[in-house]
């Protein structure tokens, strides 16, 4: 858990900070200074790029994830792996092409009216297709080098410094939204560089081919893979995106910035999971390849715990301050408290659960990842249209967050079923307990002014939450981080002292 704990220490550092930004920039000051409908744009541009750029992958993430280890080795440059990698995303971006040509009128007609905005900047949808698909090939290579923390930098912290920028010169009258929106496409597409960059300057850039490397057997392994790869990921990502496609589909780009804008605050939640995950899959993926299940179970209990006790914390933190958020937020806000609520508490259990998924994946039973995804993706669409029209915006959260629930129980119980792996333990009580006990005692706390409010709120929180997480040792790898943080505090005040 050694280099796991410091990569994602690290990569959730970068994450937290960008989401910190991020707050800043959708959660203060673009409601003040952009329309609903701006902020929709927005939201759904980044939702349908991921989409289409996960389709034209065809699969080769998994293959990235699963298969690297056969053709790790820095001496025959990985055998050709980078060159297959980009190869795959290329014939997969002309698909992804077609396929937009293919759904551009019926997108134009269905949107023509109640999302004009969106219909105008369609075009722009295409390159950053392109440039995100770059980016995640790139990004997962690096990542079974054991470098979790250069794109996450890049797309989760600089991205958002950058369109920081763009929303002060926006709110100050300097550039207009069709510059704004053209110089945000822009920040997003940047992050490919640096990696790049970075795998050229540790002399992992290698676009020889080895064709010979590529045996029968392996070829179809390979295929496999990739089949099953490119549903199960393509699944996964619309199932994290597909909302706000349909809440643009069924209400219109307005509901979409204010769904976007509350669903925000549940992304806090996620970090812990998404940075664990980024450099666990790699590490899993080896584990397999020497059968070395109790190593999976170690690494699954432990993430499970620590992911359980950061994201206890948040998930309260938003609770007792959700009175502070909708006096920030502008009026027209205020229909999506349900859709924090919601979608934290899902987002929360999934959190927890998550790492189930990427077990699978990278194990024998990766086809049943295609089975639960299949299963979910068809309870997301009956409950978006059964709830969606119904409750707006909060049947959204409900469809979402009821369908990732349902699939990480899935992927939770295979594993424990078949592989006797799993990542609940009595500990979570605790730590639920100690989630409450913070809750209370911010609640206690009375009325103050906005800013005062959320500082003492908070505080009293992380003061109570990380006392007993610390008392009661509920984690050793917490205990070492908070030990480790208490002394760099201590030589901090000695230097200063001298």
């Amino acid at each position: 858990m050694g280099i796991i704990i410091k990569q994602s220490v690290r990569g959730a550092f970068w994450s937290y900070l960008g989401i910190a930004i991020g707050y800043i920039n959708v959660g203060i000051i673009m409601p003040q200074f952009f329309d609903t409908a701006q902020i929709g744009l927005v939201q759904i541009f980044i939702a349908l790029s991921l989409i289409f750029s996960q389709f034209a992958t065809l699969g080769f993430t998994s293959v990235i994830n699963r298969m690297f280890p056969i053709f790790r080795n820095p001496q025959r440059q990985h055998n050709g792996f980078l060159f297959l990698a980009l190869l795959t995303g290329l014939a997969g971006l002309a698909v992804s092409t077609v396929g937009f040509f293919f759904l551009k009128p019926w997108i134009v007609e269905t949107n023509i009216e109640k999302s004009a905005l969106f219909v105008d900047y369609l075009f722009w949808l295409l390159p950053l297709i392109g440039m995100r698909l770059l980016f995640t090939l790139l990004d997962n290579y690096n990542k079974v080098l054991y470098d979790a923390v250069t794109g996450t930098f890049w797309l989760d912290f600089m991205h958002k410094v950058i369109n920081l920028f763009l929303i002060i010169l926006f709110a100050m009258g300097w550039i207009n939204f069709r510059f704004f929106f053209l110089g945000y496409l822009l920040s997003m597409s940047i992050p490919v560089f640096p990696v790049i960059y970075v795998l050229i300057c540790r002399n992992e850039f290698h676009l020889r081919p080895n064709l010979a490397f590529l045996k029968p057997g392996l070829k179809k392994e390979i295929r496999v893979v990739m089949f099953f790869g490119m549903i199960n990921g393509f699944s996964g990502i619309l199932l994290m995106n597909v909302d706000k496609v349909l809440v643009n589909q069924f209400l219109s780009l307005d509901e979409v910035g204010i769904f976007g804008v509350c669903a925000l605050f549940a992304s806090l939640i996620r970090v812990p999971y998404n940075s664990i995950s980024k450099i666990a899959v790699g590490i899993i993926a080896e584990s397999w390849k020497r059968n070395d299940i109790a190593h999976i179970r170690e690494i699954y209990q432990k993430s499970a715990l620590n992911q359980a006790i950061v994201g206890t914390l948040i998930f309260v933190g938003i609770l007792v301050n959700l009175d502070n958020i909708f006096e920030i937020l502008p009026p027209v806000y205020s229909q999506g408290r349900s859709v924090i609520i919601v979608y934290s508490a899902g987002m929360l259990l999934v959190t927890i659960i998550g790492l189930a998924g990427n077990i699978t994946e990278t194990s024998s039973l990766f086809r049943f990842t295609t089975l639960f995804m299949g299963i979910s993706i068809v309870i997301q669409f009956v409950l978006s249209y059964l709830l969606i029209p119904r409750y707006g915006i909060t049947g959204a959260a409900w469809a979402t967050v009821i369908t990732l629930v349902t699939n990480s129980m899935f992927q939770a119980i295979l594993q424990k079923v078949v592989h006797g792996i799993e990542g609940l333990n009595i500990r979570l009580l605790l730590v639920a307990v100690i989630g409450l006990v913070s809750y209370l005692a911010a609640y206690m706390v009375p009325g103050l002014a906005l800013i005062p409010d959320i500082l003492v709120r908070s505080s009293v929180v992380v003061l109570v939450y990380i006392s007993l997480t610390y008392i009661l040792k509920v984690s050793s790898d917490m205990n070492q981080l908070i030990q480790q943080f208490a002394l760099y505090i201590k030589s901090l005040a000695r230097f200063r002292h001298h």
